[in-house]
């Protein structure tokens, strides 16, 4: 019996394992959502590095840039930087450190339904993209 129950527990553990990353890579995701105001138009994408654990793209007015980590279901961003050339679009700007604050240090569930990348915390949506 405890055979029995050890290799159910080891077959439950390689299936959980197993569970697929969702891919990231392969897109250069647009925002379309910063926490509840709709992006119209946005310059502001995302672009991940899934072999250098990097992501890369521009925050608005500046390039920005970092690492990230993921699971199947979570997605933590850290050492967040950004170039730091002028913005005088006063509206521009506050998305920008706005979206730069959201992610700098901080991890979120995600979920990819087609084309579109929702990034949550504590079941609130925060950051939505569609990929191109």
């Amino acid at each position: 019996m405890i055979g029995k129950v050890t290799l159910g527990l080891l077959f439950l553990v390689a299936c959980t394992s197993l569970k697929k990353v969702p891919d990231l890579g392969g897109h250069r995701w647009s925002l379309v959502q910063l926490e509840n105001e709709k992006q119209d138009s946005s310059p502001v994408y995302i672009q991940f590095d899934t072999a250098a654990h990097r992501f890369s793209g521009n925050a608005g007015c500046n390039k920005m840039s970092g690492n990230y980590t993921a699971t199947a279901t979570m997605v933590t961003f850290d050492e967040v930087i950004s170039t730091r050339m002028a913005c005088l679009d006063t509206k521009a700007n506050e998305r920008e450190s706005q979206l730069l604050r959201l992610l700098n240090n901080h991890t979120y569930a995600f979920d990819i339904n087609g084309a579109t990348l929702q990034l949550k915390d504590s079941g609130k949506v925060v950051l939505v993209f569609k990929g191109l």
